[in-house]
């Protein structure tokens, strides 16, 4: 409940820091939109001249993609000052005062600056899932769009624990942006169906790390795919397992970690 509290007041604080820059906001989120554009206009190319891949049409590829997108969406709000660690906290010695606070050190850095303009990209994620369940046709009841939701987070939390153990090595290694670039690297294999990948990459991203479950597998719920709903399901759980070990690499890096002594 503390941590909770204390949560409130910092989401309460980074609205009001953004309000007083709004023009700054305002500008950083059509930026967003736009580029985010790009994206899907990318993806719709794929299709002028064919009908599927690998037997997924256009409205499937693009529920896939919109819901990776909202996903990695909410990561960029709320957990992407940890892209910051090795640059900002790390390299120039902030981390010290970290330390010195008498609360979580994970906590401390994920939530000390919100990245509000980066919900242009869960606005696009969501639109393109809306186009491609309108052109599917698919009658979603109230209880599969609240089980989205819930596969939604539990994929969030994927994208979290998988970045926290990337993010440990540079207690080591003092990285440059590399192990963000690596990130990027990985969710660009979320953006489409998994099987259109060799059968040894499924395997990586399925049962090595994880990026499976962070939209194709939670995706098939609302494809209504029955042959991928246990995999679905599994999300939270895989979600739980995947932080723990983000939380032990965590621990691990910390007593590792060397000050800049600047």
């Amino acid at each position: 409940m503390f941590y909770l509290k204390l949560y409130q007041a910092y989401l309460s604080n980074s609205i009001k820091m953004r309000l007083a820059y709004r023009e700054d906001f305002i500008s950083g989120f059509v930026a967003g939109i736009m580029q985010q554009l790009i994206g899907v206009l990318f993806v719709a190319t794929i299709f002028v001249r064919i009908p599927d891949i690998r037997g997924w049409t256009k409205a499937e590829v693009f529920f896939i993609y919109g819901f990776a997108q909202t996903v990695l969406g909410l990561f960029f709000i709320f957990c992407s000052n940890l892209l910051e660690l090795s640059d900002k906290y790390i390299v120039e010695g902030r981390f010290d005062q970290v330390l010195l606070r008498p609360l979580n050190t994970l906590f401390q850095v994920v939530t000390e600056r919100i990245y509000w303009e980066e919900a242009s990209v869960v606005l696009v994620g969501l639109s393109v899932m809306s186009y491609a369940v309108s052109r599917l046709g698919l009658g979603l009841s109230w209880g599969q769009y609240l089980g989205s939701a819930f596969l939604v987070i539990g994929a969030g939390f994927i994208i979290l624990g998988i970045f926290v153990i990337l993010a440990s090595l540079t207690f080591r290694f003092n990285d440059r942006g590399g192990v963000s670039s690596l990130m990027l690297v990985l969710h660009g294999f979320s953006l489409y169906p998994l099987t259109i990948y060799a059968p040894w990459l499924r395997l990586i991203l399925t049962l090595i790390i994880p990026y499976a479950f962070t939209a194709f597998y939670p995706a098939m719920h609302l494809l209504g795919r029955k042959e991928y709903q246990t995999l679905a399901w599994l999300t939270p759980l895989v979600a739980v397992a995947v932080m723990s070990v983000g939380i032990v690499s965590w621990r691990a890096g910390l007593r590792a970690y060397e000050s800049t002594g600047s």
